[in-house]
């Protein structure tokens, strides 16, 4: 009578149970790791869209500016970069970028606010300024005019129209000077007496102290 056949070793299902825990634990892991990858991938995917919508509305806002402030601004896209990118490292790079450029740009619009000449003076301090200066130009030009006559200039000349010339160049230096890169920025009045008195007056300051020079 033949014998029928024993049960399965005790040792061989020991390992087949063994290599089925080893197998479900492989498999754990790598789905684990995908699962980390897809999280990651969604992650950069959700901080790229959220910095391209910063980045177009940061584009929009500086376009507007620079057409607005007669700024020149640059067109088209920029170039791609060329040879492996590490989307990581990339995206922490644009974040800069970005970061800097609002930086930038609100210096940018700060300095379209402030006058072109002086920015850091007042209305007054910067024609007090321009006219003084104009009006140390005009009183060179008199001495000159009184050195090479004689101390017989004509009066027309040296006290009218240099004067005048100079009132003129010196208001229209001013009236660019303060003006702003942001055309709705109201343009201080100029100080008109002021610049009259001042450049008018080099004659009579000059004539004043070559007396003195000459006792």
């Amino acid at each position: 009578m033949e014998s029928l056949p024993g049960p399965v070793p005790s040792r061989g299902w020991a390992d087949y149970a063994e290599y089925a825990r080893r197998l479900d634990e492989v498999r754990a892991q790598e789905n684990a790791r995908t699962a980390g990858i897809r999280e990651g991938a969604a992650e950069m995917s959700e901080h790229a869209d959220d910095l391209h919508a910063k980045l177009d509305t940061q584009r929009r806002g500086l376009t507007a500016f620079a057409q607005k402030a007669g700024f020149k601004f640059p067109a088209g896209p920029a170039p791609r970069p060329e040879g492996h990118v590490e989307p990581q490292t990339e995206l922490s790079r644009v974040a800069q970028l970005y970061d800097a450029a609002e930086r930038d740009g609100t210096d940018a619009i700060n300095r379209a606010l402030e006058p072109n000449l002086l920015p850091r003076t007042g209305a007054g301090l910067r024609g007090l300024l321009v006219y003084g200066v104009t009006a140390l130009v005009i009183m060179v030009v008199q001495f000159v005019g009184f050195a090479t006559t004689g101390n017989n200039p004509d009066f027309l000349r040296y006290g009218v129209i240099v004067p005048l010339l100079g009132f003129v160049a010196a208001s229209l230096v001013l009236r660019q000077g303060n003006k702003a890169r942001d055309p709705d920025v109201p343009v201080a009045a100029l100080p008109t007496r002021m610049g009259l008195l001042l450049c008018f007056g080099a004659l009579p300051v000059l004539f004043g102290i070559l007396v003195l020079l000459d006792r």
